[in-house]
């Protein structure tokens, strides 16, 4: 009986084989639901940041991690009794690693009811990407990363949601990417622009997860077409169209961005879309930035400034960034300041009430008596958004490059509640 036994798992096995090579020799091999030999083993991400906490009573509640962009709700009923629960920001080594992912703590929470995860995704989430082409996706003990196919899509407030009973690492992962290599050129500088996708392992379309595989670049010139530039410098398609590269001007002041885009077409098999709408011509978009030596450009309210005086202090674990330039009424500034410890570190700084190790405050001064600041003071409310920073050495010089985003409060009073919305770019060097 158990040879018998033995000689139909054997048959079984071997029908199994059978037929999956014959749908990996037959499926169209140029998308994300390809079928790879196996789904590719990642290491786990290090932390980036310090998490954030809260106590959830069996009534329910929910968390945000520290950027904002990740919701935890935990309904009535998901644990019996009040739980500790947290957000920490980890390094993403789900390929390419652009963005953030966050790890659930305590890891492998067991709970009573599934919980939902709401991630609010920006203009950086879907550079070089379309939105449909947007899941969550989680790190499993093998150190294989899956993607949620059930995603589902907020266009209109730009939130991906999944229902889950993981408390895990979790990422948002994009199918495919038009890529700058680099996305901030020097004046007369090149970048090579390429697309990317990610093979999905997958045994049966209707999975609700999906298995990630390696990137590679997209190779078919019959699904590539017009590559176009909108703005200033050069772009030459590749013979084969499946890369561009942009060349940037050499006569230009401070820093400008440059649009890439190309069209796609149904680079996705049919039998494998997890949105409908991938399987309609798509359109990519990259944004590239070329750049004399430094710079400091920020848009403060509806006014838009570029400091010709800026520069990188790091001193006492603290790294200021500052952007400033003189007029007849002052001295108008912006400053960054992240607590980095004793070596500078490429990394997001989250603001924060207080400067600490892995977050950031945002000044804004106008004048000696307007000033505003990335906290409200009375009500100890810091603002969204970040300031990414990275650490540049070129030829012996270091430089910080960067972006940055919030508001900034004007704090005169406790029932003075004026903020303005502020942005910018910067490449800096040491004073």
């Amino acid at each position: 009986m158990k040879t018998r036994s033995r000689l139909l798992f054997l048959l079984i096995l071997s029908a199994l084989v059978l037929i999956f090579s014959y749908a990996s020799c037959n499926r169209e091999n140029e998308g994300p639901g390809a079928i790879t030999p196996d789904p590719q083993i990642r290491p786990r991400g290090t932390a980036a940041g310090n998490p954030v906490s809260a106590t959830i009573p069996s009534a329910g509640g929910e968390l945000k991690s520290g950027d904002g962009k990740l919701l935890v709700k935990l309904p009535a009923g998901a644990v019996s009794a009040g739980t500790v629960i947290s957000i920490q920001p980890i390094e993403n080594t789900l390929h390419p690693g652009r963005l953030t992912a966050y790890r659930l703590l305590p890891e492998g929470l067991s709970l009573l009811k599934p919980v939902e995860l709401i991630y609010t995704y920006s203009d950086e989430d879907i550079g070089g990407t379309v939105e449909d082409a947007l899941f969550l996706a989680y790190q499993k003990n093998d150190g294989v990363w899956s993607f949620m196919t059930e995603t589902n899509l907020d266009a209109a407030n730009r939130k991906l949601t999944v229902t889950t009973d993981r408390f895990v690492d979790w990422a948002p992962f994009a199918l495919f990417r038009l890529n700058a290599n680099p996305d901030a050129v020097k004046a007369g500088a090149e970048s090579k622009l390429s697309i990317e996708i990610t093979d999905s392992y997958l045994l049966a379309p209707e999975h609700k997860e999906r298995a990630i595989g390696k990137s590679r670049p997209l190779s078919d010139k019959n699904k590539l077409s017009n590559w176009k530039l909108t703005g200033q410098g050069n772009l030459s398609v590749s013979q084969d169209k499946s890369g561009a590269t942009f060349k940037a001007p050499t006569q230009f002041a401070g820093a400008a961005n440059v649009t890439i885009s190309v069209d796609l077409n149904r680079i996705i098999p049919e039998d494998t879309l997890p949105r409908i709408r991938l399987s309609q011509p798509l359109q990519l978009y990259k944004r590239v930035r070329f750049y004399q030596e430094t710079y400091f450009i920020a848009t403060a309210g509806t006014d838009e400034i570029s400091f010709p005086a800026h520069y990188f202090v790091h001193q006492d674990g603290i790294l200021s960034v500052v952007g400033a330039h003189k007029t007849s009424s002052g001295t108008p500034s912006i400053s960054l300041m992240m607590g980095v410890g004793t070596e500078l570190k490429s990394r997001v700084y989250p603001w924060n009430e207080d400067l600490k190790d892995g977050t950031g405050v945002m000044g804004y001064v106008l004048t000696l008596t307007d000033g505003y600041i990335s906290t409200h003071a009375c009500d100890d409310v810091a603002s969204p958004g970040a300031v990414a920073a990275e650490v540049i050495e070129e030829d012996g010089v270091t430089f910080i490059q960067g972006e940055f985003n919030g508001r900034v409060y004007r704090n005169r009073d406790c029932d003075d509640d004026f903020s303005l919305p502020i942005q910018g770019v910067f490449r800096v060097r040491a004073r």
